[in-house]
């Protein structure tokens, strides 16, 4: 049975029609990759099921339950990572992270600590963002997967930056949370190496 669907969802921006009535459902440890040319779509589908933005027609269903009538039970349900790192440079990495858990108010330290050893992230901890390469940026806001605990990630390129041994971080722990029941939907030219049940979706 499936656990995440979304059915006929159209989107036009810019008076350009993006996509129209796409469909697809996930079950859980189902890992969906978005495929397609730049400019296709991808950010703009991942940022619908995240509820950034709206479609033209269409509706997205979890758990049986419409997100338009069940949206505070959906925010606590995903993780949302953009091609965009979205933390403060002006604050430290460690700023950065507690400011997070205070948004998430339902997280355990034990996440932090899991989340800096996971990432190697501990002798940057009191490092300005802005002080940091992109490669430690990215880290920094992948860790938040780590962090939350959610069972949907919504990720854009979620490899950008990283070099191969972060690269190979990040598919365990994919790997990892497909294997503990969840969904993952990805936006990548990358290709994504998991053993879970993967689906592609290719936008045109």
């Amino acid at each position: 049975m499936s656990f995440f669907e979304i059915k006929n969802i159209s989107c036009i921006r810019g008076n350009k029609l993006l996509f129209k009535n796409l469909n697809f459902k996930l079950k859980n440890q189902e890992l969906l990759v978005i495929k397609g040319a730049n400019g296709s779509g991808k950010t703009t589908l991942l940022k619908i099921l995240s509820g950034l933005l709206k479609p033209l027609s269409g509706s997205i269903i979890f758990d049986k339950k419409n997100i338009n009538t069940s949206k505070d039970e959906y925010l606590k349900l995903f993780e949302y990572i953009g091609h965009e790192n979205a933390i403060k440079n002006a604050l430290t990495v460690r700023e950065n992270l507690n400011f997070y858990l205070k948004i998430k108010k339902n997280l355990k330290k034990e996440n932090f600590k899991n989340a800096i050893k996971i990432f190697n992230l501990k002798h940057l901890l009191d490092i300005k963002i802005e002080n940091l390469s992109s490669g430690e940026k990215r880290r920094v806001s992948l860790s938040r997967l780590i962090l939350s605990n959610s069972k949907i990630w919504f990720l854009d390129e979620p490899t950008n930056s990283l070099d191969k041994k972060n690269t190979l971080i990040f598919f365990k722990i994919l790997n990892q949370h497909l294997k503990s029941n969840g969904i993952a939907v990805i936006a990548s030219h990358d290709e994504i190496n998991i053993k879970n049940k993967n689906i592609d979706l290719t936008i045109n």
